[in-house]
């Protein structure tokens, strides 16, 4: 008989060797952690006919995504943005997809998309993006190779978390626990971001975590695919949410103990990345019966 801590052991080890296997692939994906390549070189190993397939599947994704946040209002206006690096649609390198500025996430369409080059120049598509979008994802993309999707968001719990002095995020709640040593703080807002070393400097705060408070600003959320940070995202917020309830009473909260921080980390990790496309896909089943 397996006990638990086994279990938890064996499948860790297993998603490890999952993870190992979809870095061999030949898809937009499959970028390793900390990875020194040129995340946009002009060699994608790929056949045109096999680029304009992945390119549109990351421009449906990254649409449902918009849409998917926009419904559950964590946009602020037009201004936060999504990106996702996917092969360019005439296979020569990649593209990073953002929203045109001006747009509302409602809006958001897999044709309405725009292609900006590691220039920050608009190559597939023809209206504008933000200054301060390309700027922040281009920055964070190149300093993160593994983190293809990244999201900017100035979501109403975790952007008021991050307003606090003491930085107090912590966790108090299970679904804390899934962000487990894997958030970091940006304490340094020096406004708005328009200087093009700004992704980079952002990126230097995130290290390899998953989601960045950017204090008195808003947050950062990177992962591998949509799926994973749109859940993310998601449940950053619901944890943050939770917590800023909680602490609204004026009692004092009740933090887990740390074996039991552990052990729901490990349980999650084991789920985490089936569960992630699950709960996306739902998402745009919803949309799709929207349309």
């Amino acid at each position: 008989m397996f006990r638990a801590k086994d279990l938890v052991k064996l499948g860790r080890q297993l998603i490890q060797g999952y993870k190992k296997s979809c870095d061999s692939l030949c898809s937009p994906w499959s970028v390793p952690l900390c990875s020194k390549v040129n995340l946009f070189s002009s060699d994608n190993g790929l056949k045109v006919e096999e680029a304009k397939r992945l390119n549109w599947q990351g421009r449906v994704d990254l649409a449902a995504a918009f849409r998917g946040l926009e419904s559950m209002n964590f946009h602020e206006g037009i201004c936060n943005h999504l990106s996702l690096v996917v092969p360019a649609s005439n296979g020569d390198g990649k593209v990073m997809l953002m929203i045109p500025y001006g747009y509302h996430w409602r809006e958001a369409k897999p044709d309405l998309l725009v292609g900006v080059n590691s220039k920050g120049e608009v190559v597939e598509g023809q209206e504008e993006v933000e200054a301060s979008a390309w700027t922040i994802h281009l920055g964070i993309h190149k300093a993160r190779p593994d983190a293809l999707c990244v999201f900017h968001l100035h979501s109403p719990y975790a952007t008021a978390l991050g307003i606090l002095k003491d930085l107090p995020f912590d966790m108090y709640h299970q679904t804390s626990c899934y962000f487990y040593n894997d958030f970091a703080y940006d304490q340094d807002y020096g406004g708005l971001s328009l200087d093009t070393d700004e992704g980079e400097r952002i990126a230097k705060h995130i290290g390899n975590k998953r989601v960045l408070f950017m204090c008195n600003h808003g947050v950062v959320v990177v992962g591998k695919t949509v799926a994973e940070t749109f859940n993310d995202t998601y449940y950053i917020e619901r944890a943050c949410m939770h917590q800023a309830l909680a602490m609204s009473t004026g009692r004092e909260l009740q933090r887990l103990p740390e074996h039991v921080i552990k052990h729901t980390k490990d349980q999650y990790d084991l789920e985490r990345l089936y569960y992630s496309k699950s709960f996306f896909e739902s998402f745009k089943r919803i949309l799709d019966r929207k349309e």
